[in-house]
């Protein structure tokens, strides 16, 4: 190699390293600002026969970045087509993103005629697929002010699933968008990434498992815009539009995201249920309930989100038209369920008593079909958790025909039991709850939270120590038959109870005292079909030291 030679290509290689190969080409290819643009085009066939291709490539690169706009595209016809192409892209991806914007819609204007080759979409196509979103902004607000259908094929471009852009691309353009002044383009980039997420199929999704693409595209926003509520400001001025194709659009479009959201809190979801006007969330549960978005356990969170408005009115009415919609009638149970827990969803603090009755009274102001007054009497009457014992009370006398307020009864004294199984449950309140519903007769009710103590319909054990405590705290708060009737209920449960726990009760008994406690003891476990059994109980309370309470069991075979 002759020393010219190698010194050229030692500025080759040294080129392909520069930190700044715009400087470097304005030093080593300044020729080409001086050159007619037939002599150029033979200079770059001839780099190319000879393999120099990349210096060919320099080269053009040095006349896009140096010659001024306005040659550029009325000198474009005079390359080849793919020259023509990478002409114009390095000029819209190097040159100040204002002169992007000038090429565009230059070459616009020159393709107009339909006598250039099209090349208006490869800039805009690079522009929005490879500069950074600020630059994209620039761009568009340059393009809106003069060419609104650039503007809007730019962002298109930026939007689709195949431009390569990150969701976070995407919330950085619209915020970059909206500081453009380009509110329209925001909105219209914010829609076609929403729907984008919306329509792909299962398994497509950008962000890792199916239905996180959205999670990670609000993750975005609110890393952004924490105060913001970009997502949920953009859906709500939809929901309450005029137009009423767009409001139903808007509406599909939500069913298919909040369908396709994985786990985790669901912040739109969250943002409907206890936002949207009644009417929207039950078109929206309605197609989470049926159909291509079908999902049933969306359909709840957000009827739980929209059960918590403080409002009784706007529940009456959300009741009113949940239970008229086909595809909801059947959970307008489930709806006012979750009304009656109350506005934060945990159950601990219920809608109070006045509130409940109000809500009745709203529900015939706004002609809800009769059903709906009584699902909620049962409702709220079986609502046992943060009750006192005289709401239940007055609760249950609000249920009005009499066997469904028999009903309710069973299910207060069960749940009642249910809950007081619980190692942090409050017995003194069971005490009393169960007091109040014997002293106003609802004797159902009573039977029932005995019943389900003793042989607990959940469990395949029974906790007789619970037991023992519940039958004093009942015995010394004057209600003695109630505790005789639940500890004969256990012991009487041979299949279910262990000498241990024959033991335990013995123990509670003794301590009392209960007057009858022999007459207990023989009648239950002193009849006991399991000889073996029974004999075990016998020896177990002889190791215990009741020794007078085993003759008690043994003397009932004699």
């Amino acid at each position: 190699m002759s020393g010219t030679h190698g010194q050229a290509a030692g500025r080759r290689t040294e080129h392909l390293f520069q930190l700044d190969l715009a400087e470097s080409l304005n030093e080593a290819y300044a020729w080409v600002t001086r050159i007619q643009v037939a002599q150029f085009v033979g200079i770059l066939s001839r780099m190319r026969e000879e393999h120099r291709e990349a210096m060919a490539m320099r080269a053009l690169h040095a006349f896009a970045l140096r010659r001024p706009v306005h040659e550029l595209v009325r000198l474009a016809d005079h390359f080849d087509g793919r020259d023509a192409v990478m002409l114009m892209a390095t000029a819209a991806l190097s040159r100040p993103v204002g002169e992007a914007a000038e090429l565009a819609l230059m070459q616009y204007e020159a393709e107009s005629g339909g006598e250039r080759a099209p090349i208006t979409a490869s800039i805009v196509h690079d522009v929005a697929c490879q500069r950074t979103a600020f630059d994209v902004a620039v761009f568009v607000r340059v393009l809106e002010q003069r060419e609104p259908t650039l503007a809007k094929r730019t962002v298109q471009v930026f939007a689709s699933p195949g431009s390569g852009r990150t969701n976070l691309d995407k919330a950085l353009l619209h915020t970059a968008l909206r500081d453009e002044g380009c509110h329209r383009e925001a909105d219209r980039l914010l829609g076609l990434t929403l729907r984008a997420i919306a329509d792909s199929p299962p398994g497509a999704a950008g962000a890792g498992e199916e239905g996180e693409e959205m999670a990670d595209l609000a993750g975005a926003f609110q890393h952004l815009s924490p105060a913001g509520r970009v997502l949920e400001r953009w859906v709500e001025e939809r929901l309450n539009a005029s137009d009423a194709t767009e409001v139903e659009r808007t509406r599909e479009l939500v069913a298919r995201l909040i369908a396709r959201r994985g786990a985790g809190h669901d912040a739109l979801a969250e943002h409907i249920g206890r936002t949207a006007q009644p009417r929207h969330i039950v078109k929206l549960c309605a197609l989470l309930a049926r159909g291509d978005t079908a999902s049933p356990a969306k359909c709840a969170l957000v009827r739980r989100y929209a059960a918590g408005h403080k409002n009784v009115q706007e529940l009456a009415v959300l009741v009113t038209f949940w239970h008229k919609e086909p595809a909801l009638t059947r959970t307008t149970r489930e709806l006012l369920t979750d009304i009656v827990a109350g506005p934060d969803g945990s159950g601990a603090v219920p809608r109070t008593l006045n509130e409940l009755r109000q809500l009745d009274e709203w529900l015939r102001v706004e002609d809800a079909d009769p059903q709906c007054s009584q699902m909620l009497g049962h409702a709220a009457a079986v609502h046992v958790e943060g009750r006192s014992g005289a709401d239940l009370v007055t609760l249950l006398g609000r249920v009005v025909r009499s066997r469904d307020r028999t009903r309710a009864a069973d299910t207060v004294g069960r749940r009642l039991a249910m809950a007081v199984m619980r190692p942090d449950a409050d017995r003194d309140r069971f005490v009393e709850c169960l007091r109040a519903l014997h002293d106003a007769r609802y004797t159902v009710a009573v039977r029932a939270a005995c019943r389900e103590l003793s042989d607990p319909s959940h469990a395949l054990t029974v906790d007789a120590a619970l037991v023992a405590d519940v039958a004093g705290r009942l015995h010394r708060a004057g209600l003695r038959k109630v505790a005789w009737t639940l500890l004969e209920r256990l012991l009487e449960n041979e299949q279910l109870v262990t000498p241990a726990d024959v033991v335990e009760v013995v123990g509670g008994v003794l301590a009392l005292p209960l007057p009858d406690a022999e007459l207990l003891l023989r009648a239950t476990v002193g009849r006991w079909s399991d000889v073996g059994h029974r004999d075990d109980a016998v020896t177990a309370l002889r190791d215990a030291g009741r020794r007078e309470a085993a003759e008690w069991v043994i003397k009932s075979l004699r």
